[in-house]
């Protein structure tokens, strides 16, 4: 199905954006309009991306940490005109994590839809706009943030309005969480929000980013995925010695000689398949499709031999079939004309839920052969160098919480399908592993189901602005997304 049923046509949306962007007062109403809650949701995703809130801040900024308090405060403000409250908790200054809660009866657990609104860096160059411009061009909104993950947010602040208005009577509360720090490890936002203030999160459900709504070059929604796991991200170093002097007289053992001679070992290490329930149901769900018939048989049949066959027949499906290791930064050497006296290599690792790091390091130095090593913390590293120490080390810079899969049969995953039925009725919704990592691992660690979704259909091209240069979503999209997204949370909550 089309993009464009849910709304009257994308120059309608346009209109309405304009009428919308100087307005914040609006009349009580009891049904959706949905025209006019798209292009709100349009406005309000405008507004956010204006906000600078990049994090790290860029090096131009004149700002040592980024800024999200003063954007979640223009959204309590705009929530307080629909009579909703909102509570503002920051972890450090201008680290602002916000709560807001429309009440239902209580008869059930309230559900949770959660966005981060801190941005990763740009290259201003790059960009065929401003990128803090929120300019809208050809029915496209461009900007940092627009997909990730403001746009999540602008529509959950949506969908938290249009049920205050609606005086629909609600037998779970419905709340909203806008957090700070997610692209810099969650420290400060939702972690800190679940370490501090869990009271104020306790639910059900997390609708959290994780997925995606698919497009194809006709504009029809062709694929609805959502994630109920996610790897596990960690970071790890391996430090090697070497024999220091001057270059002139060169002397084994050379550390960058070692190095290479590890790393080309290591090119050929690989941790075991291991098909999870997830990613079974994930091939089980898209073995159908035409464009996976020459695969349709291996996705189909389950056991390791053609999970095997599927990971060598895909980077994608060898991500989500089994832990991968890639060195990402190589360091070493002090002088042009001084033999470096050690060399070390960062390790960026995503584990399956329910690995372990300690495992995969161990595995790793019994394929290289290391007869003695050490496995340091970080904080460990520079005591244990002082020692000189003639042996390598691993050294965990990032061990991430190992969060399990959220169960694949619930009452929001039902929902979510009905809901997607309706609205797109030729698309699959598929259940994905994201390789990536997300704030949902903080509650998953916890118990409390998690799914990543993201409300607002995208070509393939589109979908790859995210993290990258001129990041961009259709107008009609976000109208769209959120016409899903309440009804998903009506099923949930009505």
């Amino acid at each position: 199905m089309g993009i464009g049923r849910a709304a009257k046509t994308r120059k309608g949306i346009l209109v309405a954006v304009l009428v919308f962007s100087g307005c914040t007062t609006l009349p009580q109403t009891r049904n959706p309009d949905w025209d006019r809650d798209g292009a709100e949701a349009v406005a309000t995703l405008q507004a956010m991306i204006r906000f600078d809130t990049i994090n790290p801040p860029q090096p131009d900024s004149g700002r040592r940490n980024a800024d999200e308090t003063t954007l979640l405060r223009w959204v309590a403000r705009e929530l307080a005109t629909d009579g909703i409250d909102s509570d503002l908790y920051e972890s450090a200054p201008g680290r602002g994590n916000l709560v807001a809660r429309v009440r239902g009866s209580g008869e059930k657990r309230p559900i949770l839809l959660m966005a981060h609104v801190d941005a990763v860096n740009v290259d201003t160059r790059m960009w065929e706009v401003p990128p803090l411009s929120g300019e809208i061009r050809d029915g496209v909104l461009w900007g940092r943030g627009a997909l990730d993950d403001k746009g999540m947010a602008a529509a959950a602040v949506q969908v938290l309005r249009m049920l205050a208005r609606s005086g629909l009577p609600l037998r779970r509360d419905v709340l909203v969480m806008l957090n700070a720090d997610e692209e810099s490890g969650g420290d400060y936002g939702a972690k800190f929000m679940r370490d501090r203030h869990g009271e104020k999160l306790e639910c059900e459900f997390v609708l959290n980013e994780g997925g995606r709504i698919a497009l194809d070059a006709q504009g029809r929604i062709t694929q609805i995925s959502l994630s109920p796991a996610e790897k596990i991200y960690n970071d790890f170093r391996l430090w090697i010695p070497g024999a220091s002097g001057h270059s002139s007289v060169p002397r084994p053992p050379n550390a960058v000689y070692e190095m290479a001679r590890i790393l080309a070992k290591l090119e050929s290490f690989e941790t075991p398949i291991r098909v999870t329930q997830t990613v079974a149901a994930y091939f089980a769900a898209i073995a159908g499709r035409p464009e996976n018939a020459a695969w349709a048989e291996w996705m189909r049949a389950g056991d390791a031999e053609s999970a095997g066959r599927l990971a060598a027949a895909k980077p994608e499906y060898n991500a989500i079939l089994r832990t991968t290791v890639v060195p990402t930064v190589v360091k070493g050497g002090i002088r042009v004309n001084v033999l470096p006296p050690s060399v070390e290599v960062n390790f960026n690792a995503r584990l399956l839920p329910g690995e372990k790091l300690r495992e995969l390091i161990d595995a790793m130095a019994r394929h290289v052969g290391f007869e003695r090593f050490d496995v340091l913390r970080a904080a460990e590293f520079e005591s244990w160098l002082a020692r000189k120490p003639s042996h390598p080390a691993f050294i965990i810079d990032m061990e991430d919480v190992d969060a399990p899969a959220s169960p694949l049969e619930t009452e929001a995953v039902r929902a979510i399908r009905e809901v997607s039925k309706r609205l797109a009725p030729d698309a699959a919704v598929v259940p994905t592993l994201l390789t990536g990592a997300t704030d949902s691992r903080f509650f998953r660690e916890k118990g409390v189901s998690c799914y990543g979704i993201h409300p607002c259909p995208t070509t393939d091209e589109e979908r790859a602005s995210v993290h990258n240069h001129n990041e961009r979503v259709r107008v009609d999209s976000v109208a769209w997304g959120v016409r899903w997204l309440y009804e998903i949370v009506v099923e949930l909550a009505r």
